[in-house]
């Protein structure tokens, strides 16, 4: 990894790299409990924000921000096909009224990111809280990238991620974890 990626040593990356995969697959396991369904987890990719690109497929996003002995953001994105699905999944109806939709897609996100930021916590033996979520119902990539920009001053960012999904397809996550580096304690990781 380049200097210019970030400016944190990087056994520190490897760290933070390994407290997102716990959290993934904290979340993977809260997101097969909620389908039924076998979920698995890509290996985690640790990008710095000028690596950052719209993929164009995932429209939804629910925010959390997390603080104490780790801070930063969880996102959890989802594809349109997956938001549809949670929606049926949870409302019984892909048709519910719009602010029971937006209800049940923020609850599934806080119920991923919770168990990340738990997940992390526990590694860490430290207490770490989530934020309320923030649904962000279209243009989830943007939003993440515009909430990047103020956290892009040295140290640069980190823009941990990790799909979640099941075989068929129908459930899809991007799990991502942007930790403050500049505000991690060193003994912590």
């Amino acid at each position: 990894m380049s200097a210019s990626f970030h400016a944190i040593p990087e056994a520190e990356v490897d760290r933070l790299r390994e407290l997102a995969h716990i959290g993934a697959s904290w979340a993977a396991a809260a997101l097969a409990q909620l389908t039924g369904r076998t979920i698995l987890k890509r290996v985690p990719i640790v990008h710095g924000p000028e690596r950052f690109r719209r993929r164009g497929q995932w429209d939804t996003g629910v925010f959390c921000e997390m603080e104490g002995e780790v801070s930063g953001l969880v996102v959890i994105f989802l594809s349109a096909a997956t938001r549809d699905a949670v929606v049926s999944l949870l409302c019984g109806d892909a048709a519910a009224p719009a602010e029971v939709r937006a209800s049940a897609l923020s609850e599934f996100g806080n119920i991923l990111a919770s168990q990340t930021v738990s997940a992390i916590a526990d590694t860490v033996g430290g207490r770490i809280l989530p934020g309320l979520p923030d649904l962000v119902l279209d243009e989830a990539e943007a939003v993440l990238e515009s909430r990047m920009r103020p956290r892009n001053a040295p140290p640069r960012p980190l823009y941990i991620e990790s799909e979640l999904f099941d075989r068929s397809g129908e459930f899809r996550a991007l799990h991502v974890v942007l930790p403050d580096v500049d505000k991690i304690d060193p003994g912590v990781l």
